[in-house]
């Protein structure tokens, strides 16, 4: 069987990490886009290098790691700093996420949350979006500790679910409880685990 790889993504408070650790229950190999950042942002790695001459030496800790939080702070209103940020941080992830999902047996699911402000990779055979509806993603975001404000400005930065489902090949609807998310994933892992689903398949 080919390698079959399906991205997953969404917007804040969509739950894409409770569905990705869903597919991981079931079997799938799981890539997190997010997770490689972190990596590649500690001490050592070249992007974490690159960052702090892009940034400031202000974004980092007395051990040289990158203060997520700090870096999130300053692009977060700055859309020229977003950009920059992304131009350095997009490039290397995405060449990992290729490699670290080459081979993945039955299928690779690797999660990109900006993957409808950065685009569809080209290595990706299915783009699955996990969408809620604004009130569940507020309430969500809320009990993770955001302010209203911050949730608003979370919330315009990223692209409309309008945009997402136009990149979905499968979507799943996430405003119920996490039990009626596993039903739903589970029978989503069973069509990739098959690895030859048509492009655009409804």
């Amino acid at each position: 069987m080919a390698n079959f790889r399906v991205a997953l993504t969404g917007g804040a408070g969509s739950g894409k990490s409770t569905a990705a650790q869903l597919f991981a229950e079931c079997g799938a190999q799981v890539v997190d886009a997010d997770m490689i950042a972190h990596e590649f942002m500690e001490p050592g790695q070249t992007v974490n290098a690159t960052l702090r001459a892009a940034f400031g030496e202000a974004i980092a800790d007395s051990e040289g790691r990158i203060v997520r939080a700090t870096l999130r702070a300053l692009v977060f209103s700055d859309a020229a700093a977003r950009k920059r940020l992304e131009a350095i941080l997009h490039p290397p992830i995405q060449e990992a996420l290729r490699q670290r999902s080459e081979g993945a047996r039955p299928y690779a699911l690797i999660v990109i949350p900006l993957l409808a402000e950065t685009g569809r990779p080209a290595f990706v055979d299915r783009v699955l979006v996990i969408d809620a509806d604004p009130e569940t993603q507020k309430r969500r975001l809320q009990e993770r500790g955001l302010t209203s404000e911050a949730i608003q400005r979370l919330l315009a930065i990223q692209a409309s679910p309008e945009h997402r489902r136009v990149l979905a090949d499968d979507l799943i609807i996430n405003n119920d409880s996490r039990t009626e998310l596993a039903i739903q994933v589970c029978a989503l892992h069973a069509r990739y685990s098959l690895g030859h689903i048509p492009a655009h398949d409804p």
